[in-house]
């Protein structure tokens, strides 16, 4: 027998109209939310070269934006400071050496506490934290630390509003998560420290983390289950699209300060998501809000020029009673670690959720960091990016998940490493670095890849009763790996950057291995119980199983089989 829920779905649609039309609404949710998640590639980037000067004791030299390469600076002619005769100067990243007429010299260390005591080359619109705040040298480090704060929010965001969503429903949730971080992102467009910079945008992951989940949740609710596949391949592919834009809104204003408004203010616009978009149904239903569900199912159908389905929506209303009348088992964490089947996937899942996750927010904030034009790189990646989640839809339907989520892991895994390598043995500006930049961008097509595919792997692999809690709990461990990503990259500031590459390809191809432990959901029917995973029989013998039942049986009684698979 079909369960009602997804029968009432069904005479709504397949899907209908109204459907389309909100989930493409939804869907623009996921621009703040990429914009946010990766503006620190751009918020922290460090210009390649800076020196530290004392403008007490010299005047600072001119130099032309970009095109700075400074070693050392003779003035025209010998001026005195402070009763010292001045010949020449010669520059380093975090001291600069002055040498006197006497012959003697003196060494100039700039600190933090010392402002103004850089001079970056840059251009005369560009600026960054880095350069407001002089974050380079012994403070170069608190660059990373605000990326790792903001992943930091975003796992305290999943973990707060997962739980408000299923209690107060997730429209409240989308629309507070949407809507403040508009305030909160003013708020940090005119942050004039660090620290409230900081706070503000743990505050703003937060919030992200809210409204990507309830939007997800949202979205995938409105569809029957063969649906959601396409339409989670819709919300990557615009997700594709905005990494592409950033790049460009970063490229026409430069400053932070402008960037952050621009990504912050288009919120506005959705204003009338107020009226324009419903509660989930199925959240309303289970809440027993049978006359807010009407409402709504009314405006579907009317939409969709379809009548009204009375009769399923009394079978429901039945259906949950006696739902509601019988103990249910309530199914928790523990559940995902119980049986030996469910947490060996589980394990292998929660490396794989964090695998990806570092090797694609570390690829994704050090890309403004690699040899070219950052704004290029960023945009070639993001472009790279959309191809894979594109792809992912076609070859899945012929290879299987585990095989094209291995390939995925491989390309990834074998292009960070080679990118790293050449990057280690070539020099800035020279055509192996040009090919290490093109290995690590092709390193972000895999992570991309990746991340498309263990959406929809993880929801196969897990049983209906703790689907979601196994969902949640992977997306903990992506969290995770969000907040690690930018230690990774500060591993790299202490030894060499191509160190970070290597390590972002040696966790993605320890992932692509454990893959093959897990088995393939292709033409899988999803279990729904934590029996029916632990004693997994594919789909082929199960219909040879059922050939050979059915041999045995008298005419008319296959039937029962039928029912029965149902």
């Amino acid at each position: 027998m079909q369960i009602p829920m997804e029968l009432l779905m069904s005479k709504l649609g397949n899907p209908g109209r109204y459907q389309v039309a909100v989930f493409l609404l939804l869907a623009f949710n996921y621009i703040p939310v990429t914009f946010n998640h990766l503006v620190m590639a751009f918020f922290g980037s460090t210009p390649p070269v800076y020196f530290c000067t004392n403008p007490d004791l010299q005047p600072s030299p001119t130099h032309k934006g970009h095109s700075l390469n400074l070693q050392s600076w003779v003035p025209t002619k010998t001026y005195t400071v402070a009763n010292l005769t001045i010949i020449g100067v010669e520059y380093d990243k975090c001291s600069s050496t002055y040498f006197l007429q006497d012959g003697g010299n003196m060494s100039v260390d700039c600190t933090a506490q010392m402002a103004g005591m850089w001079n970056y080359a840059k251009g005369p619109r560009e600026s960054t934290i880095v350069t407001e705040w002089d974050l380079v040298c012994d403070s170069s480090f608190l660059a990373k630390v605000a990326t790792t704060v903001y992943f930091s929010g975003v796992m305290v965001g999943g973990l707060v509003f997962g739980v408000v969503a299923d209690k107060l429903g997730r429209k409240p949730v989308m629309l507070i998560t949407l809507y403040v971080p508009i305030l909160v992102g003013i708020g940090i467009s005119f942050a004039n420290s660090y620290i409230l910079f900081l706070v503000l945008r743990f505050l703003q992951g937060a919030f992200m983390q809210g409204l990507q989940t309830s939007t997800y949740v949202l979205a995938m609710e409105l569809f029957l289950p063969q649906y959601r596949g396409v339409a989670g391949a819709v919300l990557e592919c615009y997700w594709g699209v905005t990494v592409v834009m950033l790049a460009g809104v970063a490229y026409l204003l430069q400053s932070w300060r402008y960037i952050q408004l621009a990504i912050t203010l288009p919120s506005l616009l959705a204003l009338p998501y107020i009226w324009l978009i419903p509660e989930s149904p199925r959240w309303l239903l289970t809440r027993h809000q049978f006359s807010e569900t009407e409402k709504w199912i009314g405006k579907m159908t009317k939409y969709n020029k379809l009548e009204y389905p009375s009769q399923v929506m009394e079978d429901i209303k039945l259906h949950l009673d006696k739902s509601e009348a019988s103990s249910v088992r309530q199914y928790t964490f523990m559940d995902l670690v119980a049986t030996p089947r469910i947490r060996t996937r589980s394990f292998i899942l929660f490396y794989l959720w964090f695998a990806v996750a570092v090797g694609y927010y570390g690829l994704s904030l050090s890309v403004t960091s690699l040899p070219g034009n950052k704004y290029f790189n960023f945009a070639t990646s993001g472009s790279v990016e959309l191809v894979a989640f594109i792809l992912v839809v076609i070859i899945i339907k012929r290879f299987g998940r585990r095989i094209s989520l291995l390939t995925f892991f491989m390309i990834g895994a074998t292009s960070c490493i080679t990118a790293g390598v050449l990057s280690f043995f070539s020099e800035h500006g020279s055509k192996m670095s040009q090919f290490s930049t093109g290995f690590a961008i092709f390193g972000k097509f895999g992570m991309g890849g990746v991340f498309s595919l263990t959406f929809l792997y993880t929801s196969e692999l897990y049983p209906t009763v703790i689907r979601n809690i196994g969902m949640g709990s992977c997306a903990f461990w992506a969290r995770f790996g969000g907040v690690v990503a930018p230690l990774v990259l500060m591993l790299g500031d202490v030894t060499h950057k191509s160190i970070s590459v290597v390590v972002f390809g040696c966790i993605a191809m320890i992932g692509g291995f454990i893959t093959l432990l897990l088995p393939e959901t292709l033409g899988q029917k999803l279990p729904d119980t934590i029996g029916d995973t632990e004693s997994f029989r594919s789909y082929r013998e199960d219909q040879e199983e059922d050939v050979a039942v059915k041999q045995t049986l008298a005419p008319g009684d296959e039937e029962v089989i039928v029912m029965t698979d149902k």
